[in-house]
């Protein structure tokens, strides 16, 4: 009977210690949902809300006028490619922004379709290139979250690459959750945190 009561108490005992060390909440800092870059899955649950991204189409006929850009604004601007942005008012043209799920760098069907858009953009405008950056929410260390963001940002880019889009007109860049669209937590807020933003470029000829 004693040997009883010991063996009780312990697992009682262990059973606290376990449950008073687990952590509170979940991070973004686990295995990845995906290992193959630029994959497409089913939407999850409750799809994801892309209604803070710009409406596609918005700088459309400003571009096919040839109103790519203010020389004298972007003087300066140029990156060490002499790439410049294509539209200085910092609307990129009406590009949406790409959205991601929780933790993961796979393409969603609500998105693809916007990418399709930018491909067929970028297909007819050869002289414009694209910097695309990965970001991701304020869960997770910051080396995770760089690497989940550049793996965001290869994920856009290789969907591009299979609808034509030459991969040399392409540039990757991830901040990690180090500009967020928005601030603050909650996941009204992650959710437009974690994306990829494309951005158009003029490429010197």
């Amino acid at each position: 009977m004693k040997n009883l009561f010991i063996n009780i108490f312990a697992a009682t005992l262990a059973l606290a210690i376990f449950t008073g060390c687990q952590s509170e909440g979940t991070v973004e800092d686990t295995n990845p949902v995906n290992d193959n870059v630029g994959g497409v899955m089913p939407d999850p649950a409750g799809g994801i809300d892309s209604s803070s991204g710009s409406a596609f189409g918005a700088g459309d006929a400003a571009a096919r006028n040839g109103q790519w850009v203010d020389p004298n604004a972007l003087a300066n601007g140029a990156d060490a490619d002499g790439w410049r942005p294509a539209d200085p008012s910092g609307n990129n043209l009406g590009f949406p922004v790409i959205y991601f799920a929780y933790d993961s760098d796979v393409l969603v069907p609500s998105e693809t379709a916007n990418l399709d858009k930018i491909a067929a953009y970028l297909n007819q405008h050869p002289q414009l290139g694209l910097v695309i950056e990965g970001h991701c929410d304020n869960r997770g260390t910051d080396e995770y979250n760089r690497a989940l963001g550049e793996r965001r940002a290869n994920a856009i880019r290789a969907y591009l690459a299979g609808r034509s889009v030459a991969n040399e007109r392409m540039k990757t860049v991830s901040f990690g959750e180090d500009k967020p669209a928005v601030q603050g937590s909650g996941e009204s807020v992650w959710r437009q945190n974690r994306r990829g933003v494309p951005i158009p470029m003029i490429m010197p000829r």
